[in-house]
């Protein structure tokens, strides 16, 4: 009888397994992304995400100065000043050492405070489950030493997970040398997570953008985004 073959944190070693960070962070290369959905579909089945809700989510958006189409990933930004925090009425938002903010699914209670307190639309309740929903970094991955899915499947490198509170970091000199910064930085919550080649006018234009091309007219889903 052959070997099942290890699966990826099996094949890991001792030292690898914990990577304590100062600020647990992502930065999104704009320059790189083409829309393929990889990480969104990868992260839907990692966490086993209920269809109609997105952990993450790539817009398409309509330049205003071309024909072209921009991609644009987006996910819970992990917020220094997180508006979810204080909206909860729960206190089942969290933030762990690392600085990631976590929903503890036990103690929400579904009312979506946390949903409409969100500048980024980045929370979504789960109509089964009644509770809220949203990206966590894939926690269960990263306490191993994994990339979270989305990073990991991504074929062109447009997402990059590391320690933002580590100037030393590869993730962090990459995000100062090409000059990243946040999504709706006048916001005031200072995200966890930079994009490079972030233009201004994509800030309104995520609120109407599509996850799908014009073209692909028969098929519709998360057409619009008010709550962003």
């Amino acid at each position: 009888m052959s070997q099942l073959p290890s699966i990826p944190w099996e094949r890991l070693e001792r030292r690898q397994r914990s990577l304590p960070m100062k600020r647990a962070g992502f930065v999104i290369d704009l320059r790189r992304c083409i829309g393929c959905h990889a990480c969104s579909i990868s992260c839907k089945t990692e966490n086993d995400v209920p269809l109609g809700g997105f952990r993450n989510r790539v817009r398409y958006l309509e330049r205003p100065d071309s024909d072209r189409i921009s991609y644009l990933p987006l996910l819970c930004m992990h917020c220094q000043d997180a508006p979810c925090l204080e909206a909860c009425p729960t206190s089942a938002i969290t933030r762990m050492a690392d600085g990631r903010v976590v929903i503890n699914q036990e103690q929400c209670c579904g009312m979506k405070a946390c949903i409409a307190a969100c500048p980024y639309g980045a929370i979504y309740l789960d109509a089964k489950a009644g509770k809220a929903d949203k990206c966590d970094m894939c926690t269960h991955r990263t306490s191993l030493g994994l990339d979270p899915a989305c990073v990991a499947s991504c074929p062109t490198g447009t997402l990059r997970f590391g320690d933002l509170g580590d100037a030393n970091h590869p993730v962090t000199r990459y995000a100062q040398e090409h000059g990243a910064k946040p999504f709706k930085e006048d916001a005031g919550t200072r995200p966890s997570v930079y994009y490079i080649r972030h233009e201004p006018w994509m800030n309104e234009a995520a609120a109407t953008g599509v996850q799908i091309t014009p073209e692909d007219d028969e098929i519709v889903y998360e057409q619009t985004g008010e709550e962003l």
